[in-house]
């Protein structure tokens, strides 16, 4: 399993999403200094690779490999619109990650299990939700 490829799947998917009110400029990413001072709609992208399981003992064997892709969107507190942007946000983002879809980046294909969003809480100066995206791979050893 290539890590990289996985990451970069799921971040090409999610770019290739139409998000209402989000810009190349209104994403962070991990290990990126990031200032999200005077947006009005943010996000945050994660990738958290979870379980590694071997499909059996020889080197030319398959891995089962399965993650979580975090989208946390972040819209202002107070705001006069409440959280209807972000779920708007939210909305949008999922559909672009549908249940049995897939991605594929430099032949590594990841298929997408299932897509949960929490109920939301309060972080500094914005309110934030995540959507955890569960992902799995299969692929080749070494």
């Amino acid at each position: 399993m290539s890590y990289l490829d996985t990451k970069q799947a799921l971040i090409t998917q999610f770019l290739s999403a139409t998000i209402t009110d989000l810009t190349a400029d209104d994403i962070a990413y991990q290990n990126k200094f990031f200032d999200p001072s005077g947006k009005a709609l943010w996000v945050s992208l994660s990738f958290i690779p979870a379980t590694s399981e071997m499909m059996g003992k020889t080197t030319t064997d398959k891995n089962e490999d399965r993650g979580v892709f975090q989208v946390s969107v972040f819209v202002s507190l107070d705001n006069l619109d409440y959280d209807n942007a972000q779920l708007q946000a939210i909305d949008e983002v999922l559909t672009g990650f549908q249940y049995n879809s897939f991605t594929v980046y430099n032949e590594q294909q990841v298929d997408i299990l299932n897509s949960t969003v929490n109920q939301g809480r309060e972080s500094d100066a914005w309110f934030q939700r995540d959507i955890s995206i569960n992902y799995l791979t299969f692929s080749n050893r070494g």
